[in-house]
């Protein structure tokens, strides 16, 4: 494969486009009330133009399986839903306790005072306000991170600087430096059995073959188990968490499920069972739809996207 052009036009519009797409707009519409915020992203939604590469993938993979009808409204709204996300990156810092009491609305099961707690969560809806709610209990989530390599390693620049700053960022806001270990699962482990809260997103493609065998929105797939059996080992709760944002109110949402006490594929299928609530209701928040041949082979087993 011959490596890109850095100095090609195409190249410095692909660095142009990121740089609005990843700073600029989303640094200037934190300074903005947020209910402002919510009509220009919407106003803006209407442009095919962001982030292209993403809706394409996930617009075309969602309406093979079926969740996308009309293709037009839910490229839309994951453009619209995409502005936020990417702006709640450098909102959620600069944000106290005053917005969270205006705009964040909890509901669930209520959370223990201290750790070791296993918050288990998913790639659906804008979901960065949980780590500051978190950090007001006094629940300081530990979030572990693969290790970074090196600046200029990427063909991206523009890019790789976006995820070290947005690692910098979810480190403000959650209040602890995130973990960087190559073992994730024995660092989740190290954290629990210190008596800390540990953070996990379990909505990821695996290739166990004693992974859980669950639906999807009435897709089957299969879920690895292997953070909650570290939790049940370390005799650590569980708390299952969605997060998202309203929309239509502007409204903040978390939701938490404690499924302590539970069989680990009971506790694994009642993770599906959130996630499918979420995709069923709102399928443009699922972060994974560009990566969803990856979850339903047999539905979408040709990987490749086609107009």
């Amino acid at each position: 494969m011959r490596p890109p052009n850095l100095f090609s036009p195409k190249a410095w519009l692909k660095r142009a486009r990121e740089t609005i797409e990843l700073f600029l707009l989303p640094m200037a519409l934190t300074l903005l009330p947020w209910r402002a915020t919510l009509r220009i992203t919407r106003y803006l939604s209407r442009w095919p133009g962001w982030y292209v590469e993403e809706i394409h993938e996930s617009e075309v993979r969602a309406h093979r399986a079926g969740f996308a009808p009309d293709r037009a409204a839910f490229a839309r709204r994951l453009r619209w839903r995409l502005l936020i996300e990417h702006m709640d990156c450098f909102l959620v810092p600069m944000r106290g306790k005053r917005y969270l009491r205006r705009w964040l609305r909890v509901s669930g099961d209520p959370l223990p005072a201290h750790g070791p707690i296993m918050f288990i969560g998913t790639h659906h809806g804008c979901g960065y306000w949980f780590l500051p709610y978190a950090k007001s209990l006094g629940l300081y989530p530990n979030i572990v991170a693969p290790q970074l390599g090196p600046l200029l390693s990427r063909s991206s620049l523009f890019g790789n600087l976006y995820v070290r700053l947005r690692h910098k960022l979810i480190a403000f806001a959650a209040g602890r430096p995130l973990v960087y270990r190559g073992n994730a699962a024995e660092a989740i482990r190290q954290i629990l059995d210190r008596g800390d809260c540990g953070f996990g997103l379990c909505d990821m493609p695996t290739n166990r073959r004693d992974a859980i065998e669950v639906e999807l929105a009435g897709l089957p797939t299969r879920l690895a188990q292997n953070m909650f059996e570290i939790a049940q080992a370390a005799g650590a709760p569980v708390y299952l968490f969605n997060t998202d944002t309203d929309l239509d109110s502007g409204e903040r949402r978390i939701e938490f499920i404690q499924v302590q006490g539970l069989a680990i594929e009971d506790q694994v299928r009642a993770f599906a069972q959130m996630l499918s609530d979420s995709i069923r209701r709102d399928p443009s928040g699922w972060r994974f739809w560009s990566i969803a041949h990856a979850f339903f082979p047999d539905l979408l087993r040709d990987g490749a996207v086609s107009p």
